[in-house]
């Protein structure tokens, strides 16, 4: 009798597991879906993806737990990372032109999104440039060896950090080209440190630059000191540029320059991350 009421036990359970499989699946798949749709058009199914979503949170998962929505759907865009980025390092063109499209779509939604968006949208095919710029950089890289980041899974935010440095290039380079206002310099300049840095302790300093080198220039009395420090480290002009634009001689570019250094001199702090900065 015994026996009996354990079998029945047994047989609830894996019913109930059953169950449980069933909907992950369903769940998983719904979640393939909507991926391919943003990341892998012609790269996978939703059936293969489906199977290593399941498989992959069964591989890493506690017994019973459930898992969230926003984890399935987290590791469905790392499989789809890394299918994307191996078609877009392969040497089959077909594969190759699927990958191409996919992250055309991507980037293009992306760069809708970033902060950068308005700028852009207000120039006259600008937002257009950033994007073909960008796929350039991913064309010409992908024919190099051991293309791309280390890890594929991380490869979507890999070309998104290009295309926010492509955005940013551009806006600078279009200041550069117009007259910028004091006011438009110190807002790219707050954002010159946004995704710049992969490796962690340089992307905390470069923050730490942006905290400490931001304020002291930004709070300088003599605002032609902030113009050549701001023109000279975020927008990379160089003396001549400076004069043409401020329309000084080029010695009182020299002079003004040589004094706000010598003022952040007094600021140990401030001189080592500038320098880091430069490197």
């Amino acid at each position: 009798m015994g026996t009996y009421g354990d079998m029945e036990i047994q047989e609830a359970k894996e019913h109930s597991m059953s169950e449980q499989r069933d909907d992950l699946w369903v769940r998983c798949y719904t979640i393939a879906e909507r991926a391919i749709y943003l990341y892998a058009q012609g790269i996978l199914s939703a059936e293969v993806l489906t199977k290593t979503i399941v498989s992959e949170w069964e591989r890493v998962h506690v017994e019973e737990e459930q898992p969230s929505h926003a984890i399935l759907t987290r590791i469905a865009q790392r499989i789809c990372s890394r299918e994307l980025c191996s078609a877009w390092r392969s040497s089959d063109t077909a594969l190759r032109n699927y990958a191409f499209a996919n992250l055309r779509r991507y980037l293009e939604r992306s760069l809708v999104h970033t902060r950068y968006s308005a700028s852009l949208q207000s120039r006259a095919h600008m937002l257009e440039d950033v994007l073909h710029q960008t796929l350039e950089i991913l064309h010409l890289s992908s024919m190099e060896q051991a293309a791309g980041p280390d890890d594929p899974a991380s490869f979507l935010k890999w070309t998104q950090t290009i295309l926010i440095r492509q955005a940013r290039a551009f806006l600078i380079k279009y200041h550069r080209e117009e007259n910028l206002s004091l006011d438009e310099l110190s807002e790219l300049f707050a954002e010159q440190f946004v995704d710049t840095a992969s490796d962690p302790l340089r992307q905390v300093l470069l923050k730490e630059l942006q905290q400490v080198l931001g304020d002291v220039i930004l709070t300088m009395r003599n605002q032609r000191y902030r113009e050549v420090l701001l023109y000279t480290y975020i927008a990379g002009m160089n003396e001549r540029e400076l004069a043409r634009r401020l329309q000084v001689p080029i010695q009182d570019i020299y002079l003004w320059r040589h004094r706000a250094l010598k003022a952040l001199r007094n600021k140990p702090e401030v001189m080592g991350t500038l320098r880091l900065l430069l490197e």
